[in-house]
């Protein structure tokens, strides 16, 4: 083996290296957006196949066919001329897409990229090894041939690594989990107020937040650190003696996720928001969603006090079995039951306005930047929370005039030419979905128009609830521009149904294809909502 050969093998390995090292790194982004959990992301390789197995990544299968065919030595210069060539293509043009969220490099994402990387170089030590050592009688193409196989099945070599890796990670988290619990015992005055529901939470976390930082040291969990990890490093980073109260998001995906919150912080007010169905490939049905979100409820200790909105029916059902104290709140009209009584609501362009009295005859007129009846009724919770906390109505009317909305949950902005955006492109539930139609529909504007991929995570009723959602929004829009062929499929087949003109609606590759169209059409004056932006997990 000349000194040219083994410098140009070199060169191969290298190439192949850095394509195969940019597919790690894809599929460690799909990994964390799958909670590092091996069997959601074998679930995404299931209904990802040609994101996951390109056949192109095959290609280079061409490079080795000579080798079968004719046994010349000068042969393996031009099967490994040949694969230099193929592997750098396929390097140099490699999809480019900006990732909604991007891959974070945190501490187990380098952990994990590392045991990866550890793997790979074996590998390639072995296969130099095989070729180097002449009583090892394997030929060129046998070698290559592996190293094309162990390409394509980065994710297999994804979920390898994943599960040596599990029980040091496990510690790890034991270790943090034990620390974050002696941080909190340390603080035994610390009001502790748990939030959860399928959604409205961090709309209510965020109202509670403005409102209590009038009278207390309030630490909030931030943005969506709701789960378990989430709210541990908070608690290790940023909670301090000072804090008196601590209000912590609780998200679920799973029974027994909030569960696992509780028994950590151990809340003494606990709110559910709203309950819907949500994350049904995992819940399964709406029963099991309901018993999750009341794990917090039935973690609260003896002296808690409970938090219901009883403008959503499974609320109200919990609201009926649980033995702690209960304060129901909400906009249906029954003072006999709720603290506050709700009259002159008014939705427009600019936010809400509202009255608000309570038993004590106490009245206050609120007006908010949040749009809708349903973040009225977020607001409600959270004033409930803090009238029970002590603070009067007439301390809160400053703090939710000041509030501004919820990072794409309904978040109003006015772009030029007085074209009205409303962004809730946070993930989309049933519910949700209808209220920001609804939202949409009492805006007085000219033209209605959405832009949307539909709702996913809904399990078995996802072709349902989407062709509910495409009836609903042939009402409610003058145009639709759907997001992605094949997902959007259950919504064009409602508006077919709903007679709705194919001239009035387009479907669109991808967002950038959809938002490209969108500024050919709006004119000034329409209103414009963005409901739903589905992860880089779910493109199409």
């Amino acid at each position: 083996m000349t000194i040219f050969f083994i410098l140009l093998l070199l060169f191969a390995l290298i190439i192949h290296a850095g394509y195969t090292f940019y597919k790690i790194t894809q599929q460690l982004h799909m990994m964390q957006l799958n909670s590092y959990r091996n069997e959601r992301y074998l679930k995404w390789l299931m209904l990802h196949p040609k994101q996951t197995f390109p056949l192109k990544d095959l290609i280079p299968i061409v490079s080795i066919i000579p080798g079968l065919i004719y046994k010349i030595n000068v042969m393996n210069l031009f099967i490994t001329s040949l694969w230099i060539i193929i592997y750098s293509a396929l390097f140099f043009f490699r999809p480019r897409e900006k990732a909604k969220k991007p891959l974070v490099f945190t501490a187990r994402a380098k952990r994990l990229y590392s045991v990866n990387s550890i793997l790979l170089v074996i590998i390639y030590a072995a296969s130099i090894l095989a070729l180097l050592q002449s009583q090892i009688k394997l030929s060129l193409w046998i070698v290559l041939f592996v190293l094309i196989a162990v390409n394509f099945l980065t994710p297999v070599l994804m979920i390898i690594s994943n599960t040596l890796i599990l029980p040091f990670e496990r510690m790890i988290n034991h270790w943090y989990y034990r620390d974050a619990q002696k941080k909190l015992q340390s603080l035994s005055s610390l009001k502790i107020i748990g939030i959860t529901g399928s959604f409205g939470k961090t709309t209510t976390k965020y109202v509670l937040n403005e409102i209590l930082k009038q009278k207390y040291h309030v630490l909030m969990t931030p943005g969506s650190f709701n789960t378990t990890m989430g709210v541990i490093k908070i608690i290790r980073n940023e909670l301090k003696p000072i804090h008196e109260v601590f209000i912590v998001e609780m998200g679920a995906k799973q029974p027994g996720d909030i569960k696992e919150i509780c028994d950590l912080v151990h809340p003494r007010y606990g709110i559910i928001s709203a309950i819907g169905p949500q994350h049904l490939d995992t819940f399964g049905n709406i029963e099991t969603i309901k018993k999750t979100k009341n794990e917090l409820i039935e973690s609260l200790p003896k002296n808690g006090v409970a938090f219901f909105n009883l403008d959503n029916e499974y609320c109200r059902e919990l609201s009926k079995i649980t033995n702690k104290k209960v304060i129901e709140f909400g906009l249906l009209r029954n003072k006999d039951i709720y603290p506050f009584q709700v009259t002159d609501i008014q939705v427009n362009s600019f936010g809400s306005l509202f009255h608000v009295c309570s038993k004590n005859g106490e009245c206050e007129t609120f007006q908010t930047k949040l749009l809708g009846e349903h973040n009225i009724s977020n607001i409600l919770g959270a004033i409930s929370i803090a009238q029970e906390l002590g603070i009067p109505l007439s301390d809160m009317k400053l703090p939710i005039k000041q509030l501004e909305p919820v990072p794409h949950r309904l978040a109003l902005k006015r772009v030029q030419h007085d074209i009205i955006i409303i962004d809730d492109a946070f993930n989309s539930n049933p519910i949700g979905s209808e209220m920001a139609l609804e939202v949409l529909k009492k805006m007085p504007g000219n033209h209605k128009i959405m832009i949307t991929p539909g709702m996913v995570d809904l399990g078995e009723k996802e072709h349902e609830y989407n062709k509910r959602f495409g009836t609903q929004m042939a009402k409610a829009c003058d145009y639709i521009i759907l997001v992605g062929p094949k997902q959007t499929q259950p919504i064009q087949e409602a508006l077919l149904e709903a007679h709705f003109s194919k001239e009035r609606y387009f479907v669109a590759k991808n967002l950038q294809n959809a938002t490209e169209h969108l500024w050919k059409i709006v004119k000034p004056r329409d209103i414009v909502l963005f409901e739903n932006d589905l992860p880089d997990s779910y493109a199409e």
